[in-house]
């Protein structure tokens, strides 16, 4: 009986977890190249306006506030890949899980966020928009 509740409960746990987020975190070289892989992806910079201003990855569409994904989500097919970062990667998460919840399955964050990007000496677009 203790076997079978204890079984229960992992198994509960795992099925819960698995569907908590759909989301790969990446490294910065690893991300940069699907990027260039799949050059038609949505890139995503969820850091502060003031932030996107000054130098972002190219291509990439400021989305700092859930509306704003929510808008995404308007016109992105959820079977899209989507590509997440932010400055310090602590905004990334949240992200992810607004994303999750809109339906999209296929959502790649940038582990280390644009700190990484940089101590890896990848491009970046710092012309204003």
């Amino acid at each position: 009986m203790r076997y079978t509740f204890l079984l229960v409960v992992v198994l509960l746990y795992c099925w819960m977890g698995a569907g908590a987020q759909n989301a790969e975190r990446v490294s910065a070289k690893l991300f940069y190249s699907l990027t260039q892989k799949q050059p038609k992806a949505l890139i995503v910079d969820v850091r502060p306006p003031e932030k996107f201003a000054e130098y972002r990855i190219k291509d990439a569409l400021p989305a700092p506030e859930k509306k704003d994904l929510i808008a995404l989500s308007q016109v992105v097919p959820k079977s899209d890949t989507i590509f997440v970062y932010c400055e310090k990667d602590n905004r990334t998460d949240a992200a992810v899980a607004i994303l999750d919840s809109l339906g999209y399955t296929n959502v790649i964050q940038l582990k280390g966020g644009l700190i990484s990007w940089r101590r890896n000496r990848l491009p970046l677009d710092d012309s204003s928009r």
